[in-house]
């Protein structure tokens, strides 16, 4: 047996010892799966510009806590994506626009490939989503010829 092999082995046991000792979340996996999947080769990213749930020094500044509405907002050099989350119970209502306005189809997609809402937006871009469930989604805009296919980064709603 040569050093080769003798050091593949014991990777492998090692690798088994921390998959016994020290398994892997489920939520990391999640993620993991998630980054690896992101978006397809055809569309183009709407990256993250502003989540009011992030921290700021404004927000610690204001009082009170409670924050009735979520706004985010994704972009692309064409395009912006208004998103308000309005959560409640089990679900939340999106509400969003494109800037500059357009007619196309949203999904609200979960990680694992399932669709939770198809919407599609009116004359001015603006769009009502109700979701019934929260989790990891993102936005996949496609039916409009200019605009070509765009999926927003994910976020946990």
């Amino acid at each position: 047996m040569s050093d080769h092999d003798d050091d593949d082995a014991l990777e492998r046991e090692l690798s088994g010892l921390l998959r016994r000792a020290d398994p892997m979340p489920p939520t990391v996996l999640e993620a993991g799966r998630g980054a690896l999947g992101w978006r397809r080769l055809d569309a183009e990213l709407a990256e993250l510009l502003a989540d009011s749930a992030l921290p700021t020094d404004e927000l610690a500044l204001a009082r009170g806590t409670a924050v009735p509405l979520r706004s985010v907002t994704f972009g692309t050099a064409r395009r912006a994506i208004d998103l308000d989350i309005d959560a409640h119970g089990p679900g939340c209502t999106l509400r969003g626009q494109l800037s500059p306005p357009a007619q196309t189809a949203i999904e609200v997609q979960r990680q694992d490939g399932t669709t939770l809402a198809s919407v599609l937006t009116d004359a001015l871009g603006r769009f009502v989503a109700e979701l019934p469930s929260g989790g990891t989604i993102r936005l996949r805009l496609t039916g409009d010829p200019q605009l070509g296919t765009i999926e927003t980064a994910w976020i946990t709603v």
